[in-house]
């Protein structure tokens, strides 16, 4: 039996802010192919370990449940066929999350016994929590399971993307997320499954990803503009483009797990004879761009220092206070001399900082939260040190320094 789907491709890229900081990789990816019968069933999957103190081993524990992902699929696999759509729909809500979530509590815990701290610990499966999504791909249906705050994507014919399952209920501003390691969640798992027959509609291709990628974009548009680039990108192309979402995008672990239809496989070379890297930086940089507040179209230069300075500080609030107190001379100097910021801002490439602070009040959309008041916070006792003691601050601060 012909199957609909090209062999998937999955990767995961360790963060920036986690490379820094001597920090394993948290993510774990897998795809593969299994045979059952005369047919084959593809299995992408993506987990992503919380991190944190509590949660130590959680590298582990994503990458023991991809493998018991990968396990549990493939009982199941000799036990039902491909064919009965409705029977894979329970299996998918139910059964193969209890298989999974048992065999993953089972695993860590044999992990743990070979670990020397389980001579003066307890066990608790909180040290290896981590999210797991996949994806199965049938010959004649596609569907998708799993707990926790990954999504997945289709990319259609034109280009176009949707955003087809991502986690629901979580605040905006809270890190909370479904897991592994929480009591037997069914309802989590059952609210993420679905099954979908392939028709003439059908995708070109299904992104799945953990968090981290879009988090790396401003905007769900972004996001979905940044999956229909990603699937034009293979191979080596895709470990940079995942290196460049992570590094001027979230800082988090990256990863994902991509499956192209049959005859939708990217073409060698570009438009005008370029290769699909070069055409698809501008893609990248875009999505990536306007997470940090920039505009404009990047064509694979280099990174900007101003914007990797942002992402930086934004990624690392403890370090706004100190890094602007060591130019409280500059806001001086600026209170007095506001022309001086034309020059500054000329130099960003060399003294990506100096342009921040003499940008500060027309850039404010670059920043983060945190950002945007440490700047205000020195501008304010800039003006105040520089004012007659009876003067009167102004209502609204000024557009320029």
């Amino acid at each position: 039996m012909s199957h609909p789907w090209l062999p998937g491709q999955a990767y995961s890229v360790i963060g920036a802010a986690h490379r820094r900081q001597g920090k394993p990789c948290q993510d774990a990816s897998l795809c593969s192919q299994l045979q059952v019968g005369d047919a084959l069933l593809q299995l992408l999957v993506v987990a992503d370990g919380h991190g944190g103190h509590r949660y130590g081993l959680s590298d582990a524990g994503s990458a023991i449940a991809c493998a018991q992902a990968e396990q549990a699929v493939r009982e199941l696999s000799e036990l039902h066929p491909l064919t009965d759509r409705g029977t894979w729909l329970e299996l998918l809500r139910h059964t193969l999350p209890s298989r999974i979530h048992t065999g993953w509590l089972a695993a860590i815990e044999g992990d743990w016994q070979q670990r020397p701290e389980a001579e003066r610990e307890p066990f608790t499966p909180l040290s290896y929590g981590c999210t797991l999504g996949l994806v199965l791909l049938a010959p004649q249906w596609w569907g998708c399971s799993g707990i926790g705050d990954w999504d997945l994507t289709a990319v259609a014919a034109d280009g176009s993307a949707q955003l087809l399952s991502e986690e629901l209920g979580a605040s905006g501003s809270s890190e909370a997320t479904g897991s592994l390691c929480q009591p037997w969640p069914e309802q989590a798992w059952a609210g993420r499954a679905q099954l979908q027959p392939l028709n003439n509609g059908s995708p070109r291709a299904l992104v799945l990803s953990t968090d981290g990628v879009r988090k790396s974009c401003a905007t769900d548009a972004d996001y979905l503009n940044l999956c229909s680039a990603l699937i034009e990108l293979s191979g080596a192309e895709l470990a940079d483009g995942l290196e460049q979402i992570t590094s001027e995008g979230s800082g988090d672990d990256v990863s994902v797990a991509i499956a192209l239809a049959v005859g939708a496989a990217p073409p060698a070379q570009g438009r005008a004879g370029r290769p699909r890297r070069w055409l698809l930086g501008g893609v990248l940089g875009l999505a990536l761009a306007s997470a940090a507040g920039l505009a404009g179209w990047r064509w694979l230069q280099p990174p900007d220092p101003l914007a990797q300075l942002i992402s930086e500080l934004c990624q690392q609030p403890q370090r706004i206070r100190p890094t602007l107190l060591q130019r409280r001379s500059q806001f001086a100097a600026l209170v007095k001399q506001p022309s001086m910021a034309v020059h500054l801002q000329a130099q960003a490439s060399t003294d990506p900082l100096g342009a921040l602070i003499a940008g500060a009040n027309s850039r404010s959309g670059l920043s983060c939260r945190a950002l945007q008041l440490g700047l205000q916070q020195q501008w304010q006792q800039a003006r105040a040190a520089a004012r007659p003691a009876n003067a009167k601050m102004p209502a609204t601060a000024p557009s320029s320094p």
